[in-house]
């Protein structure tokens, strides 16, 4: 959509997680105009280098400041790397906000709605190298702070296929029961819940109208409620399991478990497979989800990629342990 508004031959280029340039069909294709990989948890001075370098080609280059769609539709932490970048290239940035992106196809739903999406490209902003990156980081997220949730009715998808699958991804607990994965979905188009507070059905925006009320709560505001739900910790229990396959390295060896369980204690984790792993929390230097099935765990003596193909939710894991271990980056 952005490169409708550029001249022939000079589409832009841009940053993109890496696992898209390495596996996925169009990698070639990202390559060849300029789209540029990175693994987001670890030091890249070589990728702000090729980023000036295209900035002195004259390329305009499109980077997602939060490293990824949202999960809720609502602001997330921004890449501090990424602010630094923008005050020091000496470049005009333009914010650009994609109304209905959000209700058009969220990040945990498996299919897309048919809807109306509006790009709109706000005026430059400009910045002295000297900025402090916290006045820096103000000016640059009030223009793009908007809820994806909230949007005008002529952007609201009218119809949708099957909107409510993969919303336990977000939705991992009952906020009344508190209960994990006690949000399920039935028949495509519904919800129930442990507790009965959230049954109803799932309008085609991804909003929920319950059955017992009529109302129709955001599910935004449904994701709040859990991340502020408490867990009661038992030091013999995990706080939260999960079957999954499991890549990567730990101590320059190779770990690849196609069958594994992954559970998270309070202060480890433990990978119980065709061998068995135990991971200090402490160990753990940066968390990230890739898509809406990949948890990436960058460690300090290796890094592991887990893939929830037979369910569980890769966000719950991305919240509980940052709650368990707020220093985690992420």
């Amino acid at each position: 959509m952005i490169n409708a508004f550029t001249g022939w031959g000079r589409s832009t280029a841009g940053v993109m997680t890496m696992e898209y340039m390495k596996d996925h069909p169009l990698s070639r294709f990202f390559a060849s105009v300029g789209i540029l990989g990175t693994q987001k948890h670890v030091p890249e001075p070589q990728l702000i280098r090729r980023i000036y370098r295209l900035l002195d080609q004259g390329r305009s280059v499109v980077i997602y400041p939060e490293g990824g769609r949202r999960w809720d539709g609502r602001p997330a932490p921004w890449i501090e790397a990424t602010a630094k970048l923008f005050v020091r290239a000496g470049v005009p940035v333009y914010p650009i906000i994609t109304h209905g992106s959000y209700v058009g196809w969220p990040r945990w739903a498996r299919y897309p709605r048919p809807a109306h999406i509006e790009l709109e490209i706000l005026p430059a902003l400009s910045f002295d190298k000297k900025t402090p990156l916290e006045e820096a980081l103000s000016i640059l997220k009030a223009p793009v702070s908007s809820d994806e949730n909230l949007v005008d009715e002529a952007i609201r998808p009218k119809s949708a296929f099957r909107p409510a699958v993969g919303l336990e991804k977000l939705l991992y607990r009952d906020p009344e029961s508190e209960s994990s994965g006690g949000i399920r979905t039935v028949g495509g188009d519904r919800i129930e819940s442990d507790s009965g507070a959230f049954d109803g059905r799932v309008l085609p925006d991804s909003r929920i109208q319950l059955d017992s009320t009529g109302d129709i709560v955001l599910t935004g505001d449904l994701y709040a409620r859990i991340r502020a739900l408490p867990y009661h910790d038992r030091p013999d229990r995990p706080r939260i399991q999960v079957r999954c396959k499991i890549k990567g390295e730990i101590d320059e060896r190779p770990v690849s478990e196609r069958h594994a369980q992954l559970s998270l204690y309070a202060s480890h984790l433990f990978i119980d497979g065709a061998e068995k792993y135990h991971i200090d929390l402490e160990k753990i230097r940066f968390v990230s989800t890739e898509r809406n099935d990949k948890l990436t765990l960058s460690l300090a003596n290796g890094s592991l990629s887990s893939h929830f193909s037979t369910g569980g939710s890769v966000l719950q894991w991305f919240d509980e342990i940052h709650r368990i271990a707020p220093n985690i980056r992420g």
